[in-house]
């Protein structure tokens, strides 16, 4: 535990500073009134292993342009109907019809739960490392000065 001052990490002592109970360092022990040396610490930081966390991943079929197709066909729609029927724009409808833009996986999940198709694929599992420990890469906070008033 380090000392409640200055953040120091060694043998605490337990002092009344301006009458509040602390336990500081020796160096700031000074401040205040020594009443008893503090125990050490039984708490320590806890270092985390690696852990890898499963993610399903999902994406949309290669051939989506002519399954939504074929679907509107199939309802005898024209690209206007099939639009007001999806609540989309034509513009869209097109583009999906023509390869040039691809839907959402949710907009997909929505086509395939009105059209009884499946344009939603699950992917194989990719494995995402955390890293808990310190790193040995310098961030912001190692280049900003502390000014003391």
């Amino acid at each position: 535990m380090p000392c409640e001052l200055c953040g120091k990490d060694t043998n605490l002592i337990t002092a009344d500073v301006e009458g509040v109970e602390l336990k500081v360092c020796s160096d700031c022990g000074k401040f205040g009134k020594i009443k008893q040396r503090a125990k050490k610490s039984e708490f320590k930081p806890v270092k985390y292993k690696q852990q890898k966390v499963e993610q399903p991943q999902f994406s949309i079929i290669s051939d989506f342009s002519s399954i939504i197709k074929s679907a509107r066909e199939k309802k005898e729609m024209s690209q206007e109907d099939f639009a007001k029927f999806l609540n989309e724009r034509v513009s869209v409808i097109q583009k999906w019809e023509a390869n040039s833009l691809k839907p959402r996986i949710d907009i997909a999940r929505q086509l395939e739960r009105k059209l009884s198709v499946r344009l939603v694929i699950r992917d194989q599992i990719k494995k995402v490392e955390l890293k808990h420990e310190k790193s040995d890469e310098l961030t912001l906070g190692d280049f900003v000065k502390v000014r003391k008033r």
